[in-house]
């Protein structure tokens, strides 16, 4: 067991301890009558517990959260120290080499035209009229491929260089007798920068003595190092910790007195925590709007936010490396539009009316056995994988469909359709609806029915003109919850309508939706400043208004018909 595993059981028996020793001091103090108290025992019990292991444990959390971070930096930093000179000479050595300095200032000109063009194409890209100039346009899109493969060229050349430099120093200090934390030093510094955290994730690893990817007497050097520090501020925490624990357990013995107002400091405390947890999430949401919009700007500089959203043609496949000679790409998100809005469609015309009808059946009509037996089983469907709906869809249902529509005379309907992912998408989003609306409907007052029925209505209409009106804010946020679930669905998408993006109105032909494009875009080898990539972003932040529409929607239906039956 680690020591601050131990620390950490530690605090807890302080802890413990802590809440029964302000409880005894607080009815020791009145001699058993504590009427006398301002607060009862068991709130100077968690007034004393609370300060024993509050500021231990935010300390342990923090040593688990940036403990490992300190390390890396500890040893980055000492490593560099030992290689200093070593670094230093292949300073020296790039300056004075007339060969790298030729490869990098022609990479540099390069990578200026490379710009240059860029802007030249994005001017084009937003002219209207007569100053569009499509010849120009590809002519400009062949030169900055030609530029950016030389551009490309030029710093592969002054890398491969630079890395003649480094070996020969380092094998000249090898040669000279240097030690392995110089080398050690040597061989993190002067590495690539996504070379650098696996060199030191490796030392880490082998400090701790699990596998690394390799080993070397190098990463040997750095890992007496990690372990070293680890070692340091390992003891540091558990003494502070267990220095806070005692202390806070002492400071808050002293203060237990009739008077003293502990259940007012309690309740304090955990108004703050509730409060801390609220704006945390609040600042979550904010976080990942400010995320959206900041990428959704990148995109939208490069790619005009009326060709996003009017566009009529998608196809993001452009150049993913210097050296590939790829498309420009087409950006108009109409086609993902439609697509997304005509599978969910075809759900919810599914799931609705079955969903809603049964919520009926079961709240109204069916009797407790068979309520009690036929709910859970229709909750069943929301439990099951989505991958295994998207199975059932590809193998059964979209086959099904296909030759049903070849019997009635069509020719050209696809295995993957709209029809297909729309269908089973309906039936895994019907327990969302026909349980919420359950409870809705179940928690409508049975005053109103009785009344309802006390003026000769029959089931039916009591159901119709005084239940539902009253559980149609539920409802409505039922439906709601389960259009968002459509919206959100990728796995059904994927395997049942394909990934092609149609532009069209026929549910028996191929489609896609925005969130399968999010996760194409996203997956693989990416560049995280390629339009192809930063689309995502933009697709994302459609998603994000069309969510918060509806629950806009959602709040206007239920400030509406609250005022009716509250």
């Amino acid at each position: 067991m680690s020591v601050i595993a131990i620390v950490a059981l530690m605090v807890i028996v302080m802890l413990a301890g802590g809440f029964y020793v302000g409880r005894a001091r607080a009815i020791g103090a009145v001699n058993g009558n504590t009427v006398r108290l301002h607060s009862l025992p068991n709130y100077h019990g968690y007034y004393v517990a609370i300060w024993t292991g509050l500021p231990a444990f935010l300390l342990l959390a923090a040593y688990g959260i940036f403990g490992g971070q300190a390390v890396e930096r500890l040893t980055f930093s000492e490593l560099q120290r030992e290689a200093s000179a070593l670094n230093a000479r292949v300073d020296e050595r790039l300056l004075s080499d007339a060969e790298y300095e030729e490869f990098r200032g022609a990479a540099l000109q390069l990578r200026e035209r490379v710009n240059a063009i860029g802007d030249d194409m994005q001017r084009l890209r937003s002219a209207r009229g007569e100053e569009r100039d499509p010849a120009r346009l590809e002519q400009l899109q062949q030169d900055q491929r030609e530029a950016l493969n030389a551009a490309t060229a030029a710093e592969e050349a002054a890398i491969a260089r630079r890395a003649e430099l480094v070996a020969a120093v380092g094998s000249e200090a090898e040669a000279a007798g240097a030690s392995m934390r110089q080398l050690a030093g040597f061989e993190l510094v002067q590495a690539p920068r996504e070379q650098r955290q696996l060199f030191l994730s490796d030392a880490m690893q082998i400090a701790n003595g699990a596998l690394s990817s390799r080993e070397s007497a190098e990463l040997n050097a750095a890992a007496r190092i990690v372990a070293r520090y680890q070692d340091r501020i390992r003891y540091l925490v558990a003494v502070l910790a267990l220095a806070f624990a005692a202390g806070g357990l002492l400071r808050t013995r002293s203060q237990v007195i009739p008077d003293f107002r502990a259940r007012n400091h309690v309740e304090r405390l955990i108004t703050g925590l509730l409060l801390l947890s609220s704006v945390l999430a609040i600042l979550t949401t904010v976080g990942i709007v400010f995320s959206l919009l900041f990428e959704s700007i990148r995109f939208f500089s490069t790619v005009p936010i009326s060709e996003f959203l009017f566009g009529l043609q998608w196809s993001p496949q452009i150049a993913l490396r210097a050296d590939q000679v790829g498309q420009s790409g087409a950006f108009g998100a109409v086609p993902l539009f439609a697509g997304t809005a005509l599978i969910t469609l075809i759900a919810m015309a599914v799931a609705v009316p079955i969903g809603l009808l049964s919520a009926i059946y079961l709240s109204e009509y069916a009797g407790p056995r068979f309520r009690a037996t036929a709910k859970p089983v229709l909750e069943i469907l929301a439990g099951i994988p989505t991958v295994v709906y998207g199975f059932f869809a590809l193998l059964t249902v979209g086959p099904a469909i296909r030759g049903l529509f070849t019997w009635l005379g069509f020719d050209d309907v696809v295995t993957q359709s709209a029809l297909s992912a729309g269908l089973v998408m309906g039936v895994m989003i019907i327990p969302f609806i026909s349980s919420l609306s359950d409870d809705v409907i179940n928690s409508v007052p049975q005053t109103l029915r009785d009344g309802s029925y006390a003026m000769g209505a029959t089931r039916s209409e009591t159901i119709t003109r005084v239940v539902m009106p009253a559980a149609l804010p539920g409802i409505v946020g039922a439906i709601l919850l389960a259009v968002s679930r459509a919206v959100g669905e990728t796995m059904i998408v994927v395997m049942a309508a394909g990934q092609g993006a149609n532009l069209t109105a026929n549910p028996l032909e191929s489609v896609t939706t925005i969130t399968v494009q999010i996760v194409m875009l996203l997956t693989g080898d990416q560049e995280f400043d390629s339009p192809k990539t930063l689309s995502a972003f933009a697709l994302g932040l459609v998603l994000f208004v069309i969510t918060l529409i509806m629950n806009v929607i959602a709040l206007r239906v239920v400030q509406r018909y609250r005022e009716k039956y509250d």
